[in-house]
């Protein structure tokens, strides 16, 4: 009961404290769709709830999205994986402990629109 009162209130604060940097230039629900999947991700311990997001190639760094939106709307998105925990940390360093998402988009076939 404690291990699940704990994990509801983890998860709050990450929502209330995180959900704003992994949102999306959507409107609506879609705006949330990266949040989601981070979510689930973090319920799952398969990453923390501050990842890395690599966004075609571009690090975003958890600590970067306070001042700055993702420039990427959800049909933009072409898959979302995660990188092995090792290989991140050898390429990003300390800041890739909390996991790293991979985002690959097909902005280069729309040439930048996103409707």
């Amino acid at each position: 009961m404690k291990t699940i009162i704990i994990t509801i209130i983890s998860l709050l604060s990450f929502s209330m404290y995180s959900q704003n940097r992994y949102e999306l230039q959507d409107e609506g629900k879609d705006k949330l769709y990266l949040f989601d999947f981070i979510t689930q991700m973090a319920e799952r311990k398969i990453i923390k709830t501050e990842p890395i997001i690599v966004l075609d190639g571009k690090p975003y760094r958890f600590q970067d999205l306070e001042k700055e939106k993702l420039p990427l709307y959800k049909n933009q998105i072409e898959k979302i994986t995660l990188l092995d925990k090792q290989k991140g940390i050898a390429i990003y360093g300390n800041f890739a402990e909390a996991g790293v998402v991979i985002v690959t988009t097909n902005k280069k076939e729309n040439s930048g629109s996103h409707e």
